[in-house]
């Protein structure tokens, strides 16, 4: 082959320079260590470069108000009614970029605005890549065209970590196909008042169960974080899931023996799995607000847990700690205590950055404290590999909601369903019996079973639940009446939901909430939208009623984001399914429930009231908690932790434990399970224990272990646990955790067994 000469000159000179560069500039050399190339950029940052790395944007086109633009060179020129920013102009955004003096931004729009933002970073001095977040709670369910799977309290009745590690890697795989490196997820708060809003987000009321699923979600995001993971952020730190009145941000007050035994294990056990990040919560805790509680964010998470990943605050959290807690006198000292307390990013915008500059060139804040934040903060982008490849491919779109992940939805929808009533074994449906299905209600037919934090997605992406039982009762004749709005069911739909009932010969009726952010003005659940009454919400209880009046069978389907009160529904209606909302195949997963082709296998992550004003209600209460009955209804859940029913007749028998525990032994326990049933189905077996007697109160009943199993019709087998030893300890008088001598009950489905220690 034939080499012009001038060529080579030049592809060696090439070769010079960018050998010349990256021995001038090590962190750029991705041949040295991560610590390394965080320690040699940051000596050649500026405060005002460092202080950039801490801070974060909202991006343009949601400044502007706009899904997209034709040029984004042009965007400033946007016209917007409103200013985002008040006195900050998209220009200015973009010089402050360029300068270095921003590090990260959130609710961008499209891979080619990640793109177009990390192409402004590149004109920075240190070309640092920008960090890009995402609420992406359950799949990348904001970005329209991705997967959306079910949301995590629907994912928690799957007692599946397996499933919901594969959700998380996944959800991964999409973000960083669309230029997104770092998820708001997992929350790993332990819900404890159905009347909060963002109850879907939990995994639900038992600590255990709450940090399983976080732990699983951890590594699913964080799994070959180079190439395909993403940051996971844990939140909201801390016990802001149990408000005051149920609504989000009130004050919450915990004891030293709730912080340890239900709020702090969660946090603790993802950490351990490698959580690089986590978030403030909006409340004030015990008097301090979250946002500048330095026990919270330097002496449990750094000091006692070692944590060295960077704590971001909640959605403009740090300036209330002026406007709304009242403990800064202006936002320039609030910048300054939430520094101070261990905050490393600002969520969002300007002012902070001219603070913590100005407060470390006074001295109020230490110029280390700030070296540590950053160091942390770039560390996770060498980790994700943005200084090697940060632009994404414009065709990356294509790729996703693809086969795998689009099997991956259904699964977790079917695995994620609760049966909570099925008299007379009306389910599954006989088609030859039921020929004609009248269905109704105001989720029937609409994108709120996607939930909250989810975006409008292409409608053949998402599968209706009308469109499901369509799908699935093909031989039968399916008639539909629309009444899509929660606030609005007027006396002629129930009035025509009652003619046409009568008309068919089996009704289903969807009801429940509308979580769903593109139903705005409609939503009755999710984020901010709390409610004060966990029935169901308006007049949706009078569609049921007006079907069962004309004296045919329901089935009702509850797409819901939390528990609900139905009392009258469980007494009334012979088959009750908890569709939850379970994202893209929600449709399809509910036709297959109701025909039989999948034995329901989902149990409740979180107990149901009969009423608004039993809450907080949960399993795992102290003795004398219902020492003392109502006047006015029953004592106790409506249905139970842990409770769900399936189309076999699964028993368990020969609970085996040892007579006596020995310490520092595991405790070997096995049970037999048999499915007596015609149908497979994937058993989840639940362990629970009690300390009989102790020296503190102590809950009647803990959840110490689970296992999903699965059994063919007629098989039967032997399920084994093996328990640490100190799972149970209970925190003793002395706040220290302690496994005291005397009786264990230990308990599966209807057994029980005593050991010894």
């Amino acid at each position: 082959m034939n080499y012009n000469k001038n060529s080579i000159r030049i592809a060696f000179l090439l070769i010079v320079i960018t050998i010349k560069t990256v021995c001038s500039q090590p962190y750029l050399n991705p041949d040295l260590t991560i610590n390394q190339r965080v320690d040699d950029l940051i000596s050649r940052m500026t405060l005002e470069e460092k202080v950039g790395q801490m801070t974060q944007y909202v991006a343009f086109k949601h400044i502007q108000g706009v899904s997209g633009v034709a040029q984004l060179d042009d965007i400033e020129n946007v016209n917007s009614d409103n200013e985002f920013y008040p006195g900050l102009k998209i220009a200015d955004i973009k010089e402050k970029i360029k300068k270095g003096e921003i590090g990260s931004f959130l609710l961008v729009k499209g891979l080619d605005e990640a793109n177009y933002l990390q192409k402004l970073a590149a004109e920075s001095r240190l070309k640092i890549p920008l960090l890009i977040g995402e609420d992406a709670i359950h799949g990348h369910a904001l970005y329209s065209g991705a997967t959306v799977y079910p949301t995590p309290l629907a994912l928690a009745s799957s007692f599946n970590k397996e499933l919901v590690k594969n959700i998380a890697r996944a959800t991964a795989k999409e973000m960083r196909l669309t230029g997104y490196h770092w998820t708001f997820s997992p929350n790993v708060d332990v819900a404890k008042d159905a009347r909060w809003g963002r109850t879907g987000e939990t995994f639900g009321e038992d600590p255990l169960l709450v940090g399983e699923m976080g732990k699983a979600m951890v590594e699913g995001y964080q799994e070959n974080l180079k190439n395909e993971g993403v940051l996971s952020c844990l939140k909201h730190f801390i016990a802001g899931s149990q408000p005051s009145r149920g609504l989000n941000f009130t004050p919450m007050d915990a004891s030293q023996r709730a912080m340890k035994e239900i709020w702090l294990p969660p946090y603790e056990k993802s950490i351990k799995a490698g959580a690089k990040t986590v978030m403030a919560a909006h409340h004030d805790l015990n008097g301090v607000p979250c946002h500048a509680n330095d026990y919270l964010l330097t002496d449990i998470l750094r000091n006692e847990w070692d944590f060295d990943g960077f704590v971001v605050s909640d959605w403009k959290d740090v300036f209330r700690l002026q406007t709304l807690h009242k403990v800064a006198e202006n936002l320039e000292q609030a910048a300054s205590l939430s520094v101070n307390a261990g905050l490393d990013m600002n969520m969002h915008g300007p002012g902070f950055h001219e603070y913590v500059v100005k407060n470390v060139e006074k001295g109020i804040i230490d110029l280390s404290r700030v070296d540590q934040a950053v160091k942390a903060i770039l560390t996770s982008k060498f980790e994700l590999g943005l200084f090697e490849k940060v632009l994404v491919d414009e065709e990356n779109e294509k790729k996703l909601f693809d086969e795998e992940s689009r099997d991956l939805a259904y699964k977790a929808a079917l695995e994620s369903m609760v049966l909570l009533e099925n008299k007379g074994n009306i389910l599954p449906l006989d088609t030859k019996k039921y020929k004609n299905i009248f269905i109704t209600g105001p989720n029937a037919n609409n994108q709120t079973l996607l939930g909250d934090w989810a975006g409008k997605q292409p409608d053949d992406n998402v599968v209706t639940i009308l469109e499901g039982v369509r799908n699935g009762f093909k031989n039968s004749n399916v008639t539909y009446y629309e009444c899509e709005d929660h606030r609005s069911i007027s006396d002629e739909d129930i009035d025509k939901v009652k003619y046409k009932a009568s008309e068919a010969d089996v009704s289903i009726v969807v009801v429940g909430d509308n979580s769903f952010r593109t139903y705005w003005n409609s939503r009755t659940n999710g984020e901010n939208s709390d409610r004060a009454d966990v029935s169901l919400f308006g007049r949706q209880l009078d569609l049921v009623k007006a079907a069962h009046a004309s004296g045919k069978p329901v089935i009702v389907i509850l797409v819901i984001g939390k528990p609900t009160a139905i009392p009258w529904i469980k007494e009334n209606i012979p088959g009750v399914l908890v569709a939850w909302e379970t994202g893209a195949f929600s449709g399809t997963a509910v036709s297959d429930i109701l025909l039989g082709k999948y034995n329901p296998s989902g149990k409740l992550p979180i107990s149901f009231p009969r009423s608004s004003g039993q809450l907080p209600v949960f399993y795992n209460h102290r003795p004398s908690s219902y020492y003392r009955t109502y006047n006015d209804e029953e004592t106790g859940a409506l249905y139970g932790f842990g409770y769900g029913l399936n189309y076999s007749n699964v028993v368990f028998s020969n609970l085996s434990v040892p007579e006596n525990i020995e310490k520092n032994k595991l405790i070997k326990i096995n049970v037999e399970v048999k499915n007596n049933g015609y149908l497979p189905i994937d058993e989840t077996v639940l362990l629970f224990f009690r300390d009989n007697f102790s020296s503190v109160t102590t809950p009647v009943k803990s959840l110490l272990a689970f296992q999903r199993t699965y059994l063919n019709a007629n098989e039967s087998k032997q399920v084994f646990f093996e328990i640490p030893y100190e799972s149970l300890a209970l925190l003793n008088k002395d706040m220290v955790w302690e496994v005291e001598n005397g009786e264990f009950t230990f308990f599966i489905d209807k057994l029980n067994a005593v050991s010894r220690y």
